[in-house]
């Protein structure tokens, strides 16, 4: 076989990657798309067109958490090309309908063990829209371009060889049901539908090849053996180095569809008839595709190369996602399964919105306009369809991932940046209906005035989005009634007129007191956002352990997530002063966090971690309390430190352009820290000359003046020409043009934008505002008496209590309590308004029991200490509400002691199963008795019958009846002083599960004796 080797590669890689752009002309040649392939970032090198249907690249691991995307530059195998990928999530799907050109393939399935092969990445190159690389195994020059909707592939075999292309639809996820077969000599369809990320993905797909297929070899529906016939056409030479053997040659031509065979075929066909080869056509047309869109913000001029490398290839990574989901005659596949169209709009997929509400969606209200008002309409069918705004929407399917409800983000940014060419009122009846959903905590925090920590896990951070989420709401129906006010629609009536604003002003009124309940979660003690667990705050605290009461984060990262009321909350901490102190703080402290480990923290300054979405906004706050350099210092430092040009250049998942979108707002300066605002916080931007290029044809001019280049602190800007003292901008001021020229000096003017006038600003009215009253003890179990204190917010409210239901009364001192009991309390401001009732339940202990574990249990699961497996209260299968003890890499025993003997008659001890979290029932559990506690006789052992591979959540009690003859001892109840309980720890988990290698948890809890 003749060794294919295109040595002028290396000089080309080397130029596109590391060196000078070699056309200073073309955007699209300061582009890395392999920047993020590396480290966590998740991203994938292949090609796509901007927001496209079509993401064709390699796949290089189908498992782990950094093969999300399917690609990472640290592997060196292939597996082949398939057709769908997701840039930086941080959960897997995609990869759908991989093709892979092989030579000599015998098997009789499509097996990646056999046709993966070997590549370097010295012979591979990625562009935008274009992709590259040599597959040493079969020999095999592969190239990639992508359209919107279609993707095509150029395979060059060696000279003498019969090339052969392989279709598995058996790739990547779990295949619920494909098709596959031969139309023609030139074209095969099929489809494949998946269970992964997104539970229910169907793709169909339509293909062409360049020559008929001499041997057509199926795999039933896994898919198919293509052979084609040796080519023997001339050798030619392409993109400036030659080919050695480029006459023997298999292109393929793809279009996809969620719906049908026959729209894949439409969607191929609209930009590429059957009779267009024309590669180079598609590629170019792609790459002007990719220009248009880059050239929305020229940064070019005196700035480093490496500064516009880095920014134009994060501009780059913003267009990834979302995707086009219709095809081109407008049908898509629904959330409800059915086949919808889409009239005068495009409909999207994608919608990773608690990542791009803060930063993405923000950036396309400046130059992605039209597109966010096609996102907004895609948001109404997906609640038309679905019966409720996007979460985390994926290839017509709801995965519920993180939290918030935060389509209303985008929903209201848009308005308050003059996008509002929708349907406002239909938008805002299915904002309200969202807020209501029963589900996730949300019926909960409307319940209590916040999320309580026993009801819903990672009840802060809930509670923090939740409130933030219904200042949304709030603004939408605000916009509604200030646009009813001023206007007359001559087919209303005055009763329906009175009735819209009645309507609007209810909903204002109610979301923009909600928005006020993240105040129920700050400790004034501390100074930070705690969780409140049974009524009183969870102790013991830690502000950098990472634990089940944040999403992705620790205490430290979520307490400064206020954006709808940034003044109230520097208020809270005591004022501008304090308020700095403490951001200070969070930079300055240790980088270790505590409790669990969780990988998407990274990018850490002190505790600020910018590898995850809810550090993103801190280092603007500096500016709401009159200290704008320290803002504009901060910026510049994360800018500098956490990107660069190279693969492993985001220091955290890319996360569908989020990532990308806070570099490209903070290199021009601009941020929006509260989106639903029109204000834009200025940052400290690096680009000598900035123009945005606006959707209306107006531009904005970003000027940057210093002696320095690395100076990053504002000392004077100039607005149109006028001086301009603000640390912040309207986006109205900027919407139809202007000139913004920032003066910048290497050491700071504390004096800039530090008066308040000049701040940005973000206020709540909280005068009618009750924070709910907490208890102060102990624990809620105790083994004599409790003395129970309960304190309130605000010193001069009022606090009533009741005891079991009884009625309420004035609480004055502490309480004595001596048995089980419940105590509720609310309070009252001086002007009569009212908290929420706050409860907690107390457990007096079994004075006649007690227990001794022998075992040592995660501290992150503690079911509140070892009297807590003893306490009466049973764990639910929401383990993340802390009702558990958690013991991991390690087997489980305890002792129970009675005190003296007495006769018992069943032993039952309780057990929880998430295999996707790692927590399985113990494989078997064994009791035994004892008079002195040193002999120990068995009395029973209980094998494990729930399926380990069985995904559900659920709570199973092991127990055992000792009066019906299975105890070992006899069949009349035994008389023993101690009960040794061991269960068997499911150990190292197996190959099947995404965790292979890691140890799996037993959950335990409750121990019962009778």
């Amino acid at each position: 076989m003749t060794k294919f080797l295109p040595i002028a590669l290396f000089c080309l890689t080397s130029a596109i990657s590391f060196g000078q752009s070699p056309h200073k002309d073309r955007l699209i040649d300061y582009v890395n798309p392999m920047v993020g392939t590396d480290f966590h970032g998740h991203t994938f090198p292949g090609a796509a067109a901007p927001f496209g249907m079509v993401q064709l690249s390699p796949d290089t691991r189908l498992d782990t958490w950094d093969g999300c995307s399917g690609y990472h530059y640290s592997d060196s195998t292939i597996l082949g090309f398939s057709h769908t990928h997701l840039s930086g999530t941080g959960c897997s799907d995609y990869g759908d309908v991989l093709i892979m050109p092989v030579s000599g393939y015998t098997a009789d399935r499509p097996d990646n063990t056999i046709y993966r092969s070997a590549f370097s990445h010295d012979n591979e190159i990625a562009t935008p829209g274009y992709y590259q690389v040599f597959l040493q195994k079969p020999q095999v020059n592969a190239e990639l371009v992508a359209g919107t909707r279609v993707g095509m592939h150029r395979y060059t075999f060696p000279h003498n060889t019969k090339p052969q292309i392989i279709i598995d639809l058996q790739h990547r996820d779990i295949l619920l049901e494909s098709s596959i077969r031969q139309e023609s000599p030139t074209v095969v369809s099929g489809m494949r539908r998946s269970k992964a990320w997104s539970e229910d993905q169907s793709v169909y797909f339509y293909m062409e090849f360049s020559q008929p297929v001499d041997i057509y070899k199926s795999f039933g529906n896994d898919g198919a053996l293509l052979t084609f016939k040796e080519s023997k056409t001339p050798k030619s030479s392409r993109h400036g180095y030659a080919i050695s053997h480029s006459g023997n040659t298999v292109c393929a031509k793809i279009g996809i569809s969620s719906v049908s065979v026959e729209n894949a075929k439409k969607n191929l066909h609209s930009e590429m008839f059957s009779t267009d080869w024309d590669f180079e056509r598609l590629k170019s047309a792609t790459e002007q595709k990719w220009e248009r869109y880059l050239g929305k913000i020229d940064v070019r001029g005196s700035s480093s190369v490496s500064q516009i490398r880095t920014f134009y290839t994060a501009l780059y990574h913003t267009a990834i996602a979302p995707n086009i989901f219709s095809d081109v005659n407008g049908e898509y596949r629904g959330m409800d399964r059915m086949v919808h169209k889409a009239s005068g709009f495009k409909r999207y997929t994608v919608f990773s919105l608690w990542d791009t509400f803060r930063a993405l969606h923000p950036l396309f209200t400046l130059i992605e306009r039209e597109r966010t008002l096609d996102f907004i309409k895609t948001f109404q069918t997906i609640f038309d369809e679905g019966g409720k705004l996007p979460i985390w929407e994926l290839a017509g399917f709801e995965t519920n991932c993180m939290i918030g409800y935060n389509s209303v983000s985008v929903i209201a940014d848009a308005l308050a940046k003059g996008i509002d060419g929708f349907n406002v009122e239909k938008m805002l009846d299915a904002m309200v209906a969202s807020s209501r959903k029963k589900e996730f905590g949300l019926d909960v925090f409307r319940e209590n005035g916040l999320v309580p920590a026993e009801k819903e896990h990672e009840s802060v951070s809930k509670t923090l989005e939740y409130a933030y989420n219904d200042w949304c709401v709030a603004q939408v129906a605000k916009y509604l009634y200030e646009k009813t006010a001023n206007t007359s629609d001559k087919h209303d009536t005055a009763r329906s007129y009175n009735a819209k604003l009645e309507k609007y002003k209810a909903i204002y009124d109610q979301y923009s007191h909600s928005a006020l309940y993240y105040r129920n979660i700050f400790d004034p003690q501390t100074g930070f956002m705690r969780p409140r667990l049974d009524g009183r705050w969870l102790t013991p605290f830690h502000p950098e352990e990472v634990n089940n009461h944040f999403t992705e984060a620790n205490s430290w990262q979520y307490s400064f997530f206020v954006p709808q009321d940034i003044q109230g909350h520097i208020d809270l901490l005591g004022g501008d002063s304090l308020y700095c102190e403490r951001i200070d703080k969070l930079f300055s402290v240790s980088d270790k966090t505590t409790g669990r480990t969780q990988v998407d923290i990274t990018g850490l300054i002190g505790q600020y971690a910018h590898g995850n979405e809810p550090s993103h906004h801190i280092a603007y706050l500096y500016s709401y309390a009159g200290q704008g350099w320290k803002t504009q210092q901060r910026v510049r430092q994360i800018l500098s430190q956490m990107y660069t040009t190279e693969p492993d250049g985001l220091c955290g998942n890319e996360d569908c352009g989020q990532m990308s979108a806070w570099y490209v707002l903070s290199a021009i300066g601009l941020y929006s820290v509260t989106p639903g605002s029109s204000t834009l916080v200025f940052g400290s931007p690096i680009f000598d000359h900035v123009v945005i290029n606006l959707e209306n044809g107006k531009k904005i001019t970003i000027n940057t003046l210093s002696a320095d280049s690395s100076a990053p602190y504002i000392y004077a800007i100039d607005l149109n020409g006028r001086q301009y003292t603000r640390s912040y901008i309207d986006f109205n001021e900027i919407s139809d043009g202007c000139t913004l020229t920032f003066h910048l000096s290497d050491t700071p003017d504390k004096s800039f934008a530090s008066s308040p006038a000049d701040r940005p600003q973000s206020r709540l009215s909280a005068g009618k505002f009750v924070i709910n009253p907490w208890f102060e003890m102990e624990n809620t179990i105790f083994s004599d008496s409790m003395k129970v204190n309960i304190a309130s917010g605000n010193p001069t409210d009022s606090i009533f209590f009741c005891i079991d239901g009884d009625r309420y009364r004035l609480y004055t001192t502490p309480l004595t309590i001596k048995a089980n009991t419940t105590i509720s309390a609310y309070a009252v401001s001086p002007s009569g308004s009212r908290s929420f009732t706050t409860s907690t339940t107390l457990f007096k202990i079994n004075p006649t029991i007690t227990i001794k574990i022998l075992s040592k249990y995660n501290p992150q699961y503690n079911a509140g200490g070892p009297q807590g497996l003893i306490d009466g209260k049973r764990g639910s299968e929401n383990w993340r509400t802390g009702g558990w003890q958690g013991y991991q890499n390690t087997d489980f025993t305890a002792i129970i002691d009675l005190l003296e003997p007495r006769t018992v008659s069943s032993i039952s001890t309780g057990f929880c199963q998430d295999a996707r979290s790692w927590i399985w029932m113990p494989r078997y559990v064994e009791y035994s008795i004892s008079q002195d506690g040193v002999d120990f006789t068995p009395v029973g052992h209980i094998d494990n019958t729930v399926d380990p591979q069985d995904y559900t959540i659920r709570t199973l009690d092991f127990g055992l009846e000792l009066t019906d003859g299975t105890a070992a001892s006899s069949p009349t109840p035994p008389t023993c002083r101690y009960i040794k309980i061991f269960a068997k720890n499911f150990g190292t988990i197996p190959s099947w599960h995404l965790g292979a290698g890691g140890e799996g948890f037993i959950f335990v809890d409750e121990i019962m004796v009778k």
